[in-house]
């Protein structure tokens, strides 16, 4: 039996002066991520530890992580109605740096 691989749900976003709060994005999109099955693995915010290696980085930028059962899931759930209805809350709030989904796998199953 061939067995889903999860899909993760990538975002880096940062907070500049005069842009509003995500309070309301984060009441409305959690209860919805959590009907497609999404879990946060990591929530980004202000006091985030980062430690940067290479390459460029906004200063202030928050890195946000979301593991989905499947793509099917991931992708169901940005292209849902329900989403799209209140995607403006977090794009009227702040701007994006990236936001990208990865077909992954689930390292329990990894086997050398």
């Amino acid at each position: 039996m061939l067995q889903e691989k999860p899909a993760y749900l990538v975002a880096s976003s940062f907070m500049t002066e005069g842009h509003g709060s995500l309070e309301a994005y984060g009441e409305a999109a959690h209860p919805l991520m959590e009907k497609f099955g999404a879990e946060i693995l990591i929530a980004g915010s202000a006091d985030q530890f980062m430690d940067h290696f290479e390459g460029r980085w906004n200063d202030g930028a928050r890195f946000t992580l979301f593991k989905f059962p499947s793509m099917e899931a991931l992708q169901s759930f940005w292209h849902s109605p329900e989403y799209q209805a209140i995607k403006h809350l977090r794009t009227d709030a702040i701007p994006p740096n990236f936001t990208f989904a990865v077909e992954g796998f689930d390292p329990e199953d990894w086997s050398e």
